[in-house]
């Protein structure tokens, strides 16, 4: 049976951002701008401190919620073979209290060199800071699926990877769904499962084209199937550095704004969530 409980999600804290965002020209800007991306003028900026007080103070707000669990949803460097940057998201996640658990959730900045095709070399390395790179695991009777979503949008010479995970994501979900249905009597409620990624399933509908932001149709659709023939009722995502969330067919993504760099006019934050028996509730807060 659930048991009523709160998880914060944070997505793309990305060390290193702010500094390859900055001195850009006029023109530069403006091309960003040709895609619905705000770059904001500023001066030369080298370091990462403002992500370091950005995700500091994320770190700081769990300690002062208490959820059961963090969930970092992907990019969490913006160079993923920068070993400073890498050890500063460590050394910030490590000020989280000890009863708090972090889950990580691979990024494209994370697990590709160029930030956009996934390589062996990256995803080993990823594995050997923050873990595997597609897992599963359960609190208060909710199943939570974190993929590596990389693998679904640009999988290259990766697709046998990549239909592994597709296979995980299926057998994880039918267990799942399984169970919950047993359940679903005692625990007077809609139990579900919730999936994890980077890249959101969908930003507008589950049809729309390929393009820059979501899972590619080529695996978006065995997920979408997957979804609804085994219960998971909740997507949450990061990866866009807006907030945007969409309900279609019973299934919500989230899209949550960014802990580090904003594209869009939403503020760096993060997500609190709340879980019951009747459903999941979340809200986003600005840092």
């Amino acid at each position: 049976m659930t048991t009523d409980f709160s998880f914060i999600q944070l997505a793309d804290p990305q060390f290193g951002m702010f500094a390859s965002s900055s001195s850009k020209t006029d023109e530069e800007i403006a091309t960003f701008a040709k895609r619905g991306l705000i770059i904001r003028k500023a001066p030369l900026i080298e370091g990462f401190a403002p992500e370091t007080a950005l995700f500091t103070r994320a770190i700081e707000r769990a300690n002062l919620l208490k959820p059961a669990f963090v969930v970092v949803c992907g990019d969490m460097v913006n160079e993923c073979d920068n070993d400073d940057q890498v050890t500063e998201v460590k050394r910030i996640a490590g000020l989280l209290h000890p009863s708090i658990p972090i889950h990580w959730v691979p990024g494209n900045h994370d697990v590709a060199v160029d930030h956009t095709n996934p390589d062996p070399e990256s995803i080993e390395n990823y594995r050997q800071n923050f873990g595997s790179d597609y897992y599963a695991f359960s609190h208060g009777g909710i199943r939570f699926i974190v993929i590596n979503s990389t693998l679904f949008t640009s999988p290259g010479s990766l697709v046998d990877r990549a239909n592994a995970q597709l296979a995980f994501v299926e057998a994880e979900a039918t267990i799942a769904g399984d169970r919950h249905n047993e359940n679903q009597n005692a625990a007077g409620g809609q139990l579900q499962t919730v999936l994890f990624s980077h890249h959101p399933l969908f930003v507008e509908t589950p049809d729309e084209a390929d393009n820059s932001w979501s899972i590619t149709r080529q695996y978006r659709m065995p997920l979408l199937e997957i979804a609804a023939d085994h219960g998971i009722g909740t997507n949450f995502a990061g990866h866009w550095h807006r907030n945007n969330v969409v309900k279609r067919n019973g299934l919500e993504v989230v899209s949550s704004g960014p802990v580090g760099y904003p594209l869009w006019h939403d503020p760096s934050g993060f997500r609190l969530a709340k879980v019951t028996t009747a459903a999941i509730t979340h809200e986003y807060h600005s840092l």
